[in-house]
């Protein structure tokens, strides 16, 4: 039997693809070769009500639809020397049906490639990335879109769309459109080939740049205002004391995040060590940091110690540092609202604080840097050959907060 009489193609409505809200659902081809599937992305979209009791399509331009995005991949895979598909796989069947439209030329879905490339994150880049993507999709309502889709135009008008979305200021403007530049560059590594001329993908990032990020402005609060935490947690309860608690936590051990310290493992001779969640994948060291439980805090530190290897129970509290974030400025908020403050006040202000309280002490920069873990290029080479001290940074914590009257 021939290899190309073994390959299935049929449309389905898979529930995973249904969009949030209205009930819409997108059809995918469905190929299967040598007993694996994989499904391909149509934009072929359907209500329920567009649908018989056995989930068929009623209407016959729909139905016609179907039948062609389903003649059009068998087409395409008629194409193929059977020799050169009895030796491939699956998914590099789909890989090879992807390559051109209908009339032949190169085309690549670009939703379709950022799944390859989203798959091979972990952790926290591969969430930033799908997160952009999916802003992507809600600006093009597509779920399939061709990579000659994505021009300067589109781009300074998607990023007008995230402006008026979050704000001119904010992160995702920058942050999601560096994103799909990033994703749009691996898609021309991998299939032009500058070297002989043959350039498939054209680069709309020669005319389009990324807005940079501006720093963000200076977010620290006044020493008194964590001074009435200090005095105030033992009346708090409920979310409210846990906001006050977490953020003295974390200006405690300078400036830790929520993903740091809901996965953090539990302290070895009181020295917490983690890789700071942010900017250990841009760093050669990984961002790894050695932070010592100053005597001044472990007090509070200790009343929420974690079990089975972590510093912290906040993983039985809540299922995700999200969740645990999202507790915490409510928390604060509650507290702000009790004190009559107005500013803003979140989990965040307890880093940038910790920075300016270090420098206000007579803490240098440099050192401010180590305690922070930030990504600085002009000292990147210089910290592979200098064996850090971490007992600088903890003197300076101590510093720190020595500037406070902490109640044990």
């Amino acid at each position: 039997m021939k290899a190309k009489n073994t390959v299935t193609v049929s449309a389905v409505l898979l529930d995973w693809v249904k969009n949030q809200g209205n009930g819409a659902n997108y059809y995918r081809i469905r190929i299967t070769y040598k007993r694996k599937s994989k499904f391909m992305r149509t934009d072929i979209r359907v209500f329920p009500s567009e649908l018989d009791e056995n989930k068929q399509p009623i209407d016959r331009a729909l139905r016609h639809r179907i039948d062609e995005a389903v003649l059009e991949v068998e087409k395409k895979i008629s194409a193929i020397d059977p020799t050169e598909l009895e030796l491939m796989t699956v998914d590099e069947l789909v890989e090879e049906i992807n390559k051109t439209d209908h009339e032949g030329k190169f085309a690549l879905d670009f939703y379709e490639f950022a799944d390859t490339v989203i798959e091979a994150k972990t952790g926290q880049p591969q969430k930033y990335y799908r997160t952009a993507v999916n802003s992507l999709k809600a600006y093009t309502k597509k779920e399939k879109m061709d990579i000659s889709e994505i021009s300067s135009s589109m781009m300074r008008e998607w990023e007008a769309w995230l402006r008026a979305k979050y704000g001119n200021n904010a992160r995702a403007v920058s942050a999601y459109t560096s994103a799909i530049a990033f994703i749009h560059n691996q898609a021309k590594l991998k299939y032009n080939n500058e070297e002989t001329g043959k350039i498939r993908i054209l680069d709309p990032f020669k005319y389009y740049k990324p807005p940079r990020q501006k720093p963000s402005k200076h977010r620290n609060i006044e020493i008194e205002l964590i001074q009435k935490m200090i005095d105030m947690r033992s009346e708090l309860t409920g979310r409210e004391r846990l906001g006050v608690d977490v953020f003295l936590i974390s200006f405690g051990l300078m400036g830790m995040n929520s993903p740091d310290l809901y996965s953090c493992q539990a302290p070895e001779k009181n020295v917490i060590i983690y890789n700071r969640t942010k900017t250990r994948s841009r760093r050669d060291d990984e961002a790894e940091m050695h932070v010592k439980i100053d005597k001044s805090i472990k007090y509070i530190v200790d009343e929420y110690a974690g079990t089975g290897g972590l510093a912290f129970d906040f993983c039985k509290r809540y299922t995700t540092y999200q969740i645990l974030g999202e507790n915490v400025n409510a928390g604060l908020r509650a507290f702000c609202k009790r004190i009559g403050h107005t500013g803003r006040v979140t989990l965040y202000s307890a880093r940038h604080t910790w920075a300016t309280t270090a420098y206000e002490v007579g803490v240098g920069k440099e050192i401010i840097n180590d305690g922070l873990c930030h990504v600085d290029r002009d000292m990147k080479v210089t910290d592979i050959y200098i064996k850090k001290d971490w007992s600088v940074i903890w003197r300076a914590n101590e510093k720190v907060l020595a500037r406070f009257n902490w109640k044990q």
